[in-house]
């Protein structure tokens, strides 16, 4: 009897998304512990997506049982490669809303980002397919394929409920029937784990019905609040009037200059390589009493990685945890700082206006203009570099009607770290790994023409009459570079020294900034964002659950439409 490879090729399918599950949970991590009953959910998650893949394969090619298996490889083969890949850069698996966002992965950036983000491991996928292409030829018709794929199926499921009722029966305070089927609730149904716990939801379910359920909770657009979810967001809102200093600092009527420097890390600050010092503009500031300094600013991004930090930075808000914010961002009212500001306002990005939406977010921002990357008049806008970024926010700041508020988004310290392209400041120690030597070269490069760009503020009388903020919009996220400090650094400019004595100095959040700049400007508003003002005597830098709940509430919601 000649040999079938029929379960085996099919077998082959869910090794492709086993491998895929525990390289991103191994490598990213999950929101909770891993138990055997989360072990067992992987095991049924998988088996529905290979069985529900190939089952539709099968209808879909006329029963045609190689064609079916063909197709179920490829989709599990190209999922699972993609998620890892994806996952290297965001931590996360690929949602409905990072394939929205699909475009943005033709930018050049973005596609050097993507080779260099190949490893070893991977050949893993060349072995898949050399043992599919030895197998497929083997493949003959099988009775009631359907019927035994359903069987497998029902076995699998009662195996789980086994691994629930076996795990409550172990502990004495949960051995009653409503714990275990609260706690079955909540691992394979609940739309909370899926909101909240991505990547464990994820790993549970399977991807299938993890994109059904982003996609049954997108369907209807905004959220309907309850009236405890209401009250809740009134209540932290009021909560916040309480985070501000509101102490007269006499800065009215200044422009307001926002630098955010991709992938800038606090650890390279008075770092000296050779003899000399990595950042050396940005190490004067610190030195300088009307400058204040903040090195120990934690990121509060989730996957949205640069469009989160920008997100929080211009919004007061927290991201979404379990998909891109901006995606669902841009169709809801927001209180950006540019209109809570009031006053003529302009970004300047180094990309296409579609990256991460930026045009449809910058409107709902609320800022006038937005310059990018066919603004340059270079014929080269696949390789801008932060020279030409600073070039054209010098220009714009020529001429322009005071106070404005501007924000220039640098791009040359983004990776991959692959070579150095400052010859200025070429590091050759052999003791610094590679890829940490590229960013640091990376660093000093960005720095200069920060240097470069305040001289052009004096030079044009702006540099007085400018408040400026530097931060980054998160670290660098695939690698540790030997485990420093993923603390992110906040400068604020031309801050009286009276004003810069009060400030906090410990521990702080990404979200802080938005409260801080209103706290420092004298906005009076009703929303003040949900971070702690630096100026708040009674600063507390602790995020609870409730603001990311109330967060996600507002923008999922759209809360602030239905003010009046």
């Amino acid at each position: 009897m000649k040999s079938n490879f029929f379960w085996p090729i099919l077998l082959l399918c869910g090794l492709n998304l086993l491998v895929m599950h525990y390289y991103i949970i191994s490598a990213c991590g999950m929101e909770t512990e891993l138990n055997i009953t989360t072990i067992i959910d992987n095991c049924l998650g998988i088996v529905i997506d290979t069985s529900f893949l190939f089952l539709v394969s099968y209808y879909m090619v006329l029963k045609r049982q190689k064609a079916a298996l063909i197709i179920t490889f490829m989709v599990t083969l190209g999922w699972s490669f993609s998620n890892i890949l994806y996952s290297r850069f965001f931590h996360h698996y690929i949602s409905l809303s990072a394939m929205g966002q699909g475009g943005s992965l033709f930018d050049w950036q973005m596609i050097r980002c993507v080779v260099d983000g190949f490893r070893w491991s991977d050949l893993y996928f060349i072995v898949s397919v050399c043992l599919f292409s030895l197998y497929i030829n083997h493949v003959h018709a099988i009775k009631k394929t359907v019927a035994k794929t359903f069987l497998i199926l029902l076995i699998l499921i009662g195996v789980d409920f086994l691994s629930y009722l076996i795990y409550c029966s172990l502990t004495p305070e949960h051995r009653y029937m409503s714990f275990l089927l609260q706690r079955m609730e909540h691992r394979q149904l609940s739309t909370e784990l899926h909101l909240y716990d991505p990547n464990n939801a994820t790993f549970r379910r399977g991807c299938i019905r993890s994109l059904l359920y982003e996609l049954a909770l997108d369907s209807n657009g905004a959220v309907e609040l309850t009236d405890e979810q209401q009250m809740r967001i009134a209540k932290e809102i009021e909560l916040s009037q309480g985070r501000v200093g509101k102490e007269y600092c006499g800065i009215t009527g200044k422009n307001v200059i926002f630098i955010l420097v991709e992938s800038y890390m606090s650890f390279t600050s008075d770092m000296k390589v050779g003899g000399r010092e990595v950042t050396p503009f940005l190490n004067s500031l610190k030195r300088d009493t009307t400058v204040y300094y903040n090195g120990q600013m934690h990121e509060n991004i989730t996957i949205g990685n640069s469009s989160d930090g920008q997100f929080i930075y211009m919004s007061g808000l927290l991201p979404l945890r379990s998909v891109i914010t901006v995606s669902k961002a841009r169709n809801i009212t927001l209180h950006g700082l540019p209109r809570m500001l009031n006053r003529a306002s302009r970004m300047v990005i180094p990309t296409v206006t579609s990256m991460w939406n930026q045009d449809e977010m910058c409107s709902k921002y609320g800022f006038d203009h937005l310059y990018a990357s066919y603004d340059y008049g270079t014929g080269n806008e696949k390789t801008l570099n932060d020279e030409q970024v600073f070039q054209l926010a010098a220009q714009k700041d020529e001429g322009s009607p005071q106070p404005f508020f501007s924000v220039i988004l640098t791009m040359s310290m983004h990776s991959p770290y692959t070579k150095q392209i400052d010859s200025s400041f070429q590091i050759n120690d052999t003791s610094i790994p590679e890829d940490l030597a590229c960013y640091l070269n990376a660093c000093h490069y960005t720095d200069g023409l920060i240097g470069k760009y305040f001289e052009h503020l004096k030079r044009t009388g702006l540099y007085d009459n400018s408040i400026i903020v530097i931060a980054a919009d998160h670290h660098v996220h695939n690698t540790d570079f030997g485990g420093v400090s993923q603390d992110i650094p906040l400068y604020l400019v031309n801050i009286p020294n009276e004003v810069c004595s009060k400030m906090w100095k410990g521990d702080c959040n990404q979200i802080d900034v938005y409260t801080t700049l209103l706290d420092l400007l004298n906005v009076e508003s009703h929303w003040y964002g949900f971070g702690c003002s630096l100026l708040s005597p009674n600063y507390d830098n602790s995020i609870d659950a409730s603001k990311w709940d109330v967060s996600e509430w507002i923008i999922r919601g759209d809360y602030f439409s239905k003010e009046e």
